[in-house]
């Protein structure tokens, strides 16, 4: 549960690109004393304009999704599949996404869910399949008694 004093900035299917620009947007307002709760993603997850519409964005939960390669190929997004196929460069994508996790990994006072690449969560939400979060009850649950730990 949320308290009084928080501020929700997540939103479902962003790129680290994302995640990082919007932390840069809103730095100013946090004080030293503060936690930040940074929920990574995979370097393959790729920023879009938010003018763009995919698939994902039609869902209510999902406006400002960013493209996944997996989602891509698994919900036939033939405008992305033809760009990312010309454009696509693993080393730089990962190059790129480590830039931002690093700097993102160095503000004071964070916690960092990571459940893509091997990160830290990645055994129990693959150990947990479910529909919240990509997660089960069980392995929910286990993600917030890790985090509370960190509180």
């Amino acid at each position: 549960m949320l308290g009084d004093n928080t501020i929700n900035l997540a939103s479902n299917g962003s790129s680290e690109y994302r995640i990082w620009k919007t932390y840069q947007q809103h730095k100013i307002n946090i004080n030293s004393n503060e936690r930040v709760i940074f929920c990574h993603t995979s370097f393959s997850r790729v920023y879009l304009k938010n003018t763009e519409t995919i698939w994902s964005r039609l869902l209510p939960s999902h406006p400002l999704c960013d493209l996944i390669l997996a989602d891509i190929h698994d919900k036939q997004e033939d405008k992305f599949i033809n760009i990312l196929k010309q454009i696509w460069d693993e080393i730089y994508f990962k190059d790129t996404y480590d830039l931002m996790y690093k700097d993102l990994m160095s503000v004071p006072n964070s916690i960092h869910l990571n459940f893509f690449n091997d990160g830290c969560y990645y055994d129990i939400w693959t150990s947990n399949p479910g529909n919240i979060n990509h997660m089960d009850e069980t392995g929910n649950c286990m993600v917030l008694e890790n985090i509370s730990k960190e509180l």
